[in-house]
């Protein structure tokens, strides 16, 4: 058909629309009509010019109107007439801030325990000494049982704060060999908090799930032996703080390169083989409202659920669902009938980027022929607004906003005009990459071959993300998150400590050492007077040299040539 006879057929169905309301592409003078589209796979945002795709434009009444590519979906090249009252995605119902439950926690240990709570502690407690004890009864060996005794909820915690210390430092891939070195090279409070071997044991024991009914639970679900501590966490996140207005949703991929099912493969993330997380995220502070794991395709069950764009974006958004904020996205989740979803059925505005094969788009927005560098073609529709940016030649950058409905350029762009909807969208657009960034700087991850460790390792990263955030308000400070860390880290470490300084059959100068950890005095036992020979402690076991005297400080048996003279105004001197 040519070009001429395929512009009458346009006019003709354009004039037959403005004839009948009832027909199916009717629409009003603001552009309002059904979207019929669905989401497909495409190119990049940035795109190479076609010159084959012709014009679908039409003059009407001395305004100037295009046509979709589906020849239905009608766009106006001007601005929808402004009313006096504000629109409603402008009025945030919800005032930003932590939430009235949260607002008491002034501590560090007590805003992390607000989304790593003392019921998912106690689940993995449960569970992880279950495990201990399976290998108590495989392991027979006597010299081995020390390190398989039952833990204790000071002891995790301790376990999970030297794994925050061990992030702090950067060692988190390191060899943990390195971290109990006592030869000057390695970090003090890890070998005075646990052995090395107790560290490995407690590790490789640590249990999410009920290993009795997992393979019960699989066969309905794929996230089984995690899903528990996942969910409660998430609702955590959802509960303690109510974001600010803009907000993003994006994926982050967890490095993984074990066997499972669902495993992903993002060739443009750092990691490229991992677990994806989805993610609704502040783009303001980068607090995390919202993750959903992808799944792979679950057994038909209770957890059947969709994993298009348009599903996973409809979850994500429940916790802001009717509070008139705007979501930031990149061209996998945008299209028309998703932003006119999310405008309908929950009242959010949305902007995003949009590939060129929607059916929607004018074939004159996507093409660069006779157009210039940094110009900027509008259309628009009651609610939402599309534009085509050319930020160099023969590239044509789309995309669609809910939130705009206005033809401004931003005049800090300078020369490149660009238009003030894709400074917005630049500006946030990164909340899920800032979130991406922030978790590998103290990453509390080490190599695993368990998927669900790595999940939980992630857990953990955004917990501590999270509750810095909840510290800063709570207590109207700036704390970086370093210090704030190391604080944790430390403050989980003090119960475990507390009780491991009392047990008699640690070497004296580690107990001494703990003692300073905790900030108390180590206190000996009295003075004994040795009736009889015992063996002095310092001499060698071989020499078997007896002794009746004993150190005055610390009471221990000890030999003549041992002893330190001192005469009576240095003992003072000693004492004060």
């Amino acid at each position: 058909m040519s070009y001429e006879k395929e512009q009458s057929r346009i006019l003709a169905l354009f004039e037959e629309a403005s004839a009948s309301d009832n027909e199916q592409c009717s629409s009003d003078d603001e552009g309002e009509i059904d979207h019929l589209s669905e989401r497909s796979q495409g190119s990049d945002t940035e795109q190479e010019c076609s010159d084959d795709e012709q014009e679908a434009i039409v003059s009407t009444s001395n305004q100037q109107f295009y046509i979709g590519k589906d020849n239905c979906t009608k766009w106006s090249s001007q601005p929808p007439r402004t009313n006096v009252r504000t629109r409603s995605e402008n009025i945030i119902l919800q005032k930003p801030g932590v939430k009235l439950i949260a607002q008491n926690d002034k501590t560090e240990i007590e805003c992390w325990r607000r989304f790593i709570t003392n019921n998912m502690l106690e689940q993995i407690l449960c569970h992880t000494n279950a495990k201990i004890k399976q290998r108590q009864l495989s392991n027979n060996k006597q010299s081995l049982q020390y390190l398989l005794k039952e833990t204790t909820i000071d002891e995790l915690l301790a376990l999970f704060g030297l794994l925050y210390l061990a992030g702090l430092n950067r060692s988190n891939r390191q060899n943990l060999s390195d971290l109990w070195r006592t030869d000057g090279t390695g970090v003090e409070i890890f070998s005075t908090t646990m052995s090395l071997q107790r560290f490995y044991s407690l590790q490789s024991c640590l249990r999410f799930d009920d290993a009795t009914t997992r393979q019960e639970r699989k066969r309905l679900d794929n996230l089984a032996p995690i899903r528990s501590i996942f969910d409660e966490f998430v609702s955590n996140c959802k509960n303690t703080y109510t974001p600010n207005e803009y907000l993003t949703i994006d994926e982050k991929l967890e490095a993984f390169r074990g066997r499972y099912s669902f495993r992903q493969y993002i060739p443009n993330k750092p990691a490229k083989y991992g677990i994806k997380i989805y993610a609704l995220v502040d783009a303001k502070n980068f607090y995390t409202v919202n993750l959903e794991i992808y799944p792979g395709k679950q057994p038909d069950g209770p957890f059947l659920q969709s994993n298009k764009a348009f599903d996973v974006v409809d979850r994500l958004v429940q916790p802001i669902s009717k509070s008139n904020r705007n979501i930031t996205f990149d061209n996998w989740f945008t299209n028309v009938p998703q932003i006119t979803h999310l405008q309908q059925n929950h009242k959010l505005t949305s902007t995003g980027t949009l590939r060129k094969n929607k059916k929607e788009i004018p074939p004159n927005f996507i093409t660069t022929q006779r157009k210039e560098v940094y110009s900027t073609q509008f259309a628009f529709q009651k609610d939402m607004t599309l534009i085509s940016y050319v930020p160099k030649r023969s590239k044509v950058v789309l995309v669609l906003s809910s939130l705009h409905h206005d033809q401004n350029i931003d005049p800090a762009s300078g020369e490149k005009r660009k238009p003030e909807i894709i400074t917005f969208y630049n500006s946030t657009k990164a909340g899920v990459d800032v979130v991406d960034e922030l978790c590998p700087t103290y990453d509390v991850s080490r190599n695993s071959k368990r998927w669900p460790m790595t999940v939980f390792y992630a857990v953990m990263n955004v917990a501590a993300i999270n509750s810095v955030i909840i510290f800063r308000e709570n207590n109207n400070s700036k704390t970086n998150r370093r210090d704030f860390l190391r604080k944790l880290g430390l403050s989980m470490l003090e119960g475990h400590l507390r009780v491991r300084k009392n047990m008699e059959n640690l070497p004296r100068g580690l107990r001494k050492r703990i003692h300073e950890q905790v900030g108390e005095v180590m206190t000996y036992p009295p003075n004994k007077s040795s009736k009889t020979y015992t063996r002095c402690k310092d001499c060698p076991s071989a020499k078997d040299k007896k002794t009746r005297h004993n150190c005055n400080k610390c009471n221990k048996p000890i030999c003549m040539q041992h002893i330190i003279p001192l005469c009576q105004s240095c003992v003072d001197l000693d004492i004060e």
